[in-house]
Order: C-alpha cells, then sequence, then structure tokens
C-alpha cells in the first residue's frame, strides 16, 4: 500500500495502480475526467501507461455543466 493526496484528502492505495485504475477503485462514475500529478496535467493517452507512486498528489478534476 502507498499514500497519496487525492484531491487534498490522504488515500491508501495499491502500489503500482495507473490513473485508470485508480480512478475505477475511488468509485468515479462520471466520464472524462482531468487529471493532475504533482500539478502537471496528463494527457488522457498516458493514463493506462502512468503510475500512481507514493506520496503524490493526484487532482480528479470532474466537468463541470454551466450557463
Amino acid at each position: 500500500m502507498i499514500k497519496v493526496s487525492v484531491n487534498g484528502e490522504i488515500k491508501e492505495i495499491e502500489d503500482g495502480l495507473n490513473i485508470v485504475e485508480l480512478i475505477e477503485v475511488l468509485e468515479y462514475k462520471t466520464k472524462g475526467f482531468a487529471v493532475a500529478i504533482n500539478t502537471t496535467f496528463v494527457p488522457i493517452s498516458e493514463y493506462k501507461s502512468r503510475t500512481i507512486k507514493n506520496g503524490d498528489t493526484i487532482d480528479i478534476l470532474a466537468p463541470v455543466q454551466g450557463g
């Protein structure tokens, strides 16, 4: 298990998860997230190859509808 910060909350997750797996573990239901790791946005094309590491700060931003 590793510790990471997700949207300001400390979470313990399995070691070796990628971004897609993290979103599934956290049970996010909406599609189309923007993800930043350590303040750097990660392109969607890297979600499956980018592994979460101990101590990472992860921001998951869901789309918001407005008007």
